[in-house]
């Protein structure tokens, strides 16, 4: 009869030596994938002329759940030829000049305000709460079995007189539109 002990050593031995396989690789964390994520709506949607500004501003609304990963993914990146920036703010009234507004869950009770401080102004909407694309905002995140997906609502930023690339709609969950993206 053998030990307990002794067929715990074979298996750790087993393990070490790479007999039971490798570890499998560790999935990205939810907001590593969603700042990739945010990274290529910026590429995917287009925007009217960025008025000669040389930056292209993404900014979070709200409690930052990114923390500094975000700063160090877009790190050096640019979005048609314009240098990204990422600004943190505390209110809605801080949107001027914004071309990419992260909506954190703790502004879930303001989406009204903050829909209505941005009508007709072009910039993309994105968020993480239950219901964000169909209460006025463009792009919402969803974690269906621990995989991070998204909606759009293209009628949205139509209005907002942005343009969402047939590619980007392609790899979306759910589409709320009454016409199509190009």
């Amino acid at each position: 009869m053998v030990s307990g002990r002794r067929v715990l050593s074979a298996l750790a031995l087993l393990a070490l030596a790479g007999g039971l396989g490798a570890a499998p690789e560790p999935r990205p964390a939810e907001y590593e994938v969603k700042a990739a994520y945010l990274y290529n709506f910026a590429k995917f949607v287009e925007w009217p002329s960025g008025a000669g500004r040389d930056t292209f501003v993404l900014a979070i609304l709200g409690r930052d759940p990114f923390g500094p990963l975000l700063d160090n993914v877009m790190a050096g990146k640019s979005v048609a030829g314009r240098r990204l920036t990422i600004r943190r703010l505390e209110t809605a009234a801080d949107v001027q000049g914004v071309d990419m507004l992260f909506v954190a869950a703790s502004e879930a009770t303001r989406l009204p305000e903050i829909v209505k401080q941005l009508e007709g102004v072009p910039t993309l909407t994105v968020g993480e709460t239950d219901g964000f694309v169909g209460r006025g905002g463009m792009v919402g995140f969803r974690v269906m079995d621990e995989v991070v997906r998204f909606d759009i609502d293209l009628d949205q930023s139509s209005r907002a007189g942005l343009r969402v690339s047939s590619q980007l709609v392609r790899v979306a969950r759910k589409i709320i539109s009454t016409e199509r993206a190009h």
